[in-house]
């Protein structure tokens, strides 16, 4: 179960980091276009503008998700040199919890806005604002699944990491 959820979490890792670029990528590129279009033609394009917007809340929404698998979106770092690895761990564990608590609540509240903002359609491109706030439900269902991943997988990943820090460190021109 723990490799099922590490290899389906590296893929989304993967796939996350290129979507995120991807979205910068095309957001540079519709801006440009704007640019280019209202002050060299003069013929304005409100519908790039609002793809670039959608772009950008989902770029935000999905690098937060990715950050959420990284541990660092919520990070706790005053307290790190100060507590014991020991209780260091459990405050990572309690931060988790915490943290999908709230991407619950966030997921309800997402898709309650999608149900009564759905009919809404943006002006220049026709696009429901289900797509604007569907980028709240995919972050808050990918840093589930991601938490859910750390914490049914911490045990092996734990255990893998003190064996490395364990072994002794080779230096290179040492000699016996």
């Amino acid at each position: 179960m723990a490799n099922l959820l590490a290899s389906v979490g590296n893929g989304l890792r993967r796939a996350l980091g290129f979507l995120v670029g991807a979205a910068l990528f095309a957001i540079v590129l519709l801006v440009c276009i704007q640019v280019f279009s209202r002050y060299f033609i003069g013929a304005p394009t409100p519908g790039l503008a609002e793809i670039s917007r959608i772009l950008f809340i989902w770029m935000t929404f999905l690098g937060a998700a990715l950050l959420v698998s990284q541990r660092q979106l919520i990070v706790i770092d005053l307290l790190h040199d100060r507590l014991s690895s020991g209780i260091f761990t459990r405050l990572k564990v309690l931060v988790d919890i915490a943290t999908a608590v709230f991407l619950v609540f966030l997921a309800v509240y997402a898709r309650h806005l999608m149900i009564v903002v759905g009919q809404k359609i943006a002006p220049a491109t026709g696009i429901s604002f289900d797509w604007f706030y569907g980028a709240l439900l995919a972050f808050s269902i990918l840093g589930l699944f991601f938490i859910v991943e750390r914490l049914f997988g911490a045990s092996r990943a734990e255990q893998e990491t003190a064996t490395a820090a364990e072994k002794p460190i080779a230096h290179e021109g040492a000699q016996s």
